[in-house]
């Protein structure tokens, strides 16, 4: 980003104090706060999903998002003398979660859980997103939402790229994300271990992943049968009945506490769409684990304390214990490695292999004792 595309500022009615580079733009400390200044490098229809997903997660009560603000013309994009277009959000001016503190992890699972209590506020109006669209079955107050509140007052290219989002129908395939995905990794898995097993000469990386592959296939393809099993089929139907919604990225790097208002916030809701609420649960608890070793006791304190705000149902933890069953570290390293030419592996990557395989039997410790919960 450069000197004229700041000067797009000026179209927004703000004073700048200070900027700093951040979080993919600038970072603006202004007289009304924190802005984060972007370039946009997505398709308008992106920007206007995440405007409206955004604004309805403010509005259902959890105002800590990151909401976008519009230029003093009423416009979403501004577009520059450079003729790049660009999108200003408020940001926030607290500390990013911290995930090696237990402290600050037990806040943000508090976090999670009032975002999925406004979540299904928001669920509860009708509103489904799906992925990168929204479907059609919404009611009259969405589609005001989504397209302005008259068509006059929004740019017609905004317009357009409005109408594609609510028009494009998208519809349920019980848990296909959820299944479809483990379902797809675990055949990954496979297709990468038959690659290095028919290679003659194999580097350090290879034959320390198939030491271990065995054990991490069998793990994997026993989650898939699990999650795509008949026992979850009501806990799926549930989801598209409420039309349940997840954040769909829900980690540390998106939670900032104390944010100078008294709570915390919550950014990047761009992959926010319909799924079980236990799926976000378990990407910030996953993340957490393996940072922490797979602690058992700091597993029980986060799900308890979510369980204590937001309380699971049986078939929620099942679902967790399911999902924590894949082996989805060891699924991520080895498909990097199959998707990057396996020419030559960063000696990093093959540390990343390493611990996840010391870590295993810990994680395996884990889910047994879930089992029990």
């Amino acid at each position: 980003m450069n000197d004229k595309s700041l000067e797009c500022i000026r179209f927004y009615d703000i004073q700048v104090n200070k900027m700093v580079k951040g979080r993919g733009g600038v970072i603006l400390f202004t007289d009304r706060g924190c802005r984060l200044f972007l370039e946009c490098s997505r398709n308008d229809g992106f920007y206007l999903r995440d405007e409206a997903v955004t604004k309805a997660v403010s509005d259902a009560g959890f105002e800590n998002v990151d909401t976008y603000v519009r230029n003093q013309d009423g416009e979403l994009f501004t577009v520059g003398d450079d003729g790049h277009r660009y999108v200003m959000k408020n940001w926030f001016g607290g500390r990013e979660c911290d995930v090696k503190s237990v402290n600050d992890v037990m806040e943000a699972v508090r976090t999670l859980a009032r975002l999925h209590i406004c979540l299904n506020v928001v669920s509860s109006n009708g509103v489904r997103y799906l992925r990168n669209n929204v479907n059609t079955n919404i009611t009259k107050q969405w589609e005001c939402m989504a397209l302005a509140e008259t068509a006059d007052e929004q740019p017609e290219s905004e317009l357009k790229a409005s109408e594609s989002i609510v028009h494009n129908a998208v519809h349920f395939d019980r848990g296909a994300g959820l299944r479809t995905n483990m379902e797809r990794h675990t055949k990954e898995i496979k297709k990468a271990a038959n690659y290095m097993r028919g290679k003659k000469k194999k580097n350090e990386f290879e034959q320390i992943a198939l030491g271990a592959v065995d054990t991490f296939f069998r793990e994997a393809d026993e989650a898939s049968r699990n999650i795509n099993s008949k026992r979850f089929d009501e806990r799926f139907d549930r989801m598209e009945q409420t039309n349940e919604l997840v954040h769909g990225s829900y980690n540390y790097h998106n939670v900032f506490l104390d944010v100078g208002n008294g709570g915390n916030a919550v950014t990047n809701f761009e992959k926010c769409h319909n799924d079980c609420q236990v799926a976000d649960l378990y990407q910030f608890l996953r993340k957490v684990m393996e940072k922490h070793d797979w602690n058992i006791n700091v597993a029980y304190r986060l799900v308890d304390e979510y369980d204590r705000l937001k309380p699971l149902e049986d078939d929620d933890i099942d679902m967790l214990v399911t999902l924590l069953s894949f082996p989805e570290k060891f699924w991520k390293i080895i498909n990097q490695y199959y998707n990057a030419g396996k020419a030559w592996v960063p000696a990093k990557n093959i540390d990343k292999l390493k611990i996840v395989i010391e870590q295993n039997m810990r994680r395996r410790e884990l889910i047994d004792k879930m089992c029990g919960m």
